[in-house]
């Protein structure tokens, strides 16, 4: 006897997708999307969407969840992050493997695996290049079979022994093409950071960036292996980014809201340490630089980098700036702020803007056409968005496991009013109605 599936019409909503914009209803039958157009009744739930904005769902290709950081954890757990993550938006996100040398790739893909049971929403990984030599190589191709073909790779960081040379980087290139994957890298060169001056400009200037995404680049081009460069910040970055581009090099990229809306005069605050993060925010005419490049679509996402920890964890180095752990929270809040600081303000479209969230992280690693997608077959991910809200961030008022927001203060115009995670709603009316552990590891899609 064939399984009975709930019905649900999302009704006269305005369909927004990086493709198009439509007044359409959505038909959503189980976990997929059944029909997008003008549809009768007869669903067994149907939602006035009029006055709204239907988006696919939105997905941060750039979390890290329970991350140990400089002797202490990153403070959302796949409980909370993921629960926060729905509350903005966020139907789908992009985690990391704890990479180890002495821990095989698709060992730590396990342990990763074991701990996103928790999860609300669904998700996916890369796997952390930790140590890794190319006579490992055949670790690529069984992580692949995995699931996992997308890898993460650092230039910097040789005191905590997670940098990758360069000929290592090159090999592994090699082996990722041939799995059809992606190499995800933090571009700076790690000669020109001081780990000694902790996660701040003039320990890690925006040169290391450059140079870093240069070198990438050519290795790209070279092994014609696509590259995601994580968490562009600086204008100079940006440039060598687009020259890559030019030359013939596969490269994707990322730009992340705190590089967008904040600057580096936030570090002369009594709470400067607060906004710590690696790399360092910059200075104004970087984050215009970016702007500039999210109106001409030449990113491909915009993520948060989310790393949060509370202001109890990031005391510990305010007076040595070595031992600060570097990251911000944001998860919760990426749509809205680049609705708010972007489409409201006429700096990108809103198709532009479903591209960032949707269709461009998704197809940067390897989800669509499941995600990203507003189309029948599509998972039935959905925001419902009222773009006419208007709200001021508090930080005790966001879901969060932190205390402290970067964006605290900030006035914004926009958000959701409900959102499904494949055809189960887990925010309605700001409120969380889902169920812990509905969420799905998400692998490649060939």
């Amino acid at each position: 006897m064939a399984k009975e599936y709930k019905r649900i019409l999302i009704a006269g909503g305005t369909v927004v997708t990086a493709r198009r914009t439509v007044q359409a209803d959505v038909l959503v039958r189980g976990e997929r999307i059944a029909r997008v157009g003008r549809i009768p009744g007869g669903a067994d739930e149907v939602v006035d969407a009029r006055g709204l904005l239907v988006f696919p769902g939105f997905i941060d290709a750039h979390v890290h969840f329970s991350l140990p950081v400089a002797g202490t954890r990153s403070s959302d757990d796949f409980r909370t992050g993921p629960r926060a993550a729905a509350h903005g938006g966020i139907t789908c996100f992009l985690d990391f493997t704890v990479g180890h040398p002495e821990v095989s790739l698709p060992e730590a893909l396990e342990r990763r695996l074991e701990e996103a049971v928790p999860s609300c929403i669904d998700y996916s990984f890369r796997a952390e290049m930790i140590g890794w030599t190319p006579e490992r190589a055949e670790e690529i191709f069984r992580v692949a079979e995995m699931g996992v073909r997308a890898f993460k790779f650092y230039t910097a960081y040789s005191d905590s022994g997670r940098r990758t040379p360069l000929g290592h980087l090159r090999a592994a290139m090699e082996a990722i093409r041939e799995v059809g994957g992606v190499a995800m890298v933090h571009c700076e060169a790690d000669e020109l950071v001081d780990p000694a001056g902790g996660p701040f400009p003039a320990a890690r200037p925006a040169i290391a960036e450059e140079v870093a995404i240069a070198e990438v680049g050519i290795l790209a081009r070279e092994t014609d292996c696509p590259t995601y460069v994580a968490h562009i910040s600086s204008r100079a970055g940006l440039s060598v980014y687009l020259g890559a581009r030019k030359m013939g090099a596969p490269l994707m990229g990322e730009t992340c809201p705190h590089y967008l809306l904040l600057d580096d005069r936030v570090y002369m605050r009594p709470d400067g340490h607060l906004f710590s993060v690696t790399p360092p925010l910059r200075q104004p005419e970087d984050a215009e630089a970016l702007w500039w490049a999210l109106g001409k679509r030449l990113l491909t996402a915009v993520s948060t980098d989310h790393c949060p920890f509370t202001v109890s964890q990031k005391e510990i180095g305010r007076d040595d700036p070595s031992r600060l752990p570097s990251g911000l929270p944001g998860v919760e809040l990426l749509p809205a702020l680049l609705f708010s600081e972007g489409v409201a303000k006429g700096r990108i479209s809103p198709r532009q803007f479903a591209y960032y969230l949707s269709e461009g992280p998704a197809r940067a690693f390897g989800l669509w056409p499941r995600k990203g997608r507003l189309a029948r077959g599509a998972d039935a991910d959905l925001v419902l968005w009222d773009p006419h809200a208007r709200w001021t961030v508090e930080a005790n008022e966001l879901h969060m496991n932190a205390d402290f927001s970067p964006y605290g203060g900030m006035e914004l115009r926009g958000r959701p009013v409900a959102v499904m995670s494949r055809g189960e709603w887990v925010v309605r009316d700001g409120e969380f109605v889902g169920p812990e552990g509905h969420g799905r590891f998400v692998p490649w899609q060939r």
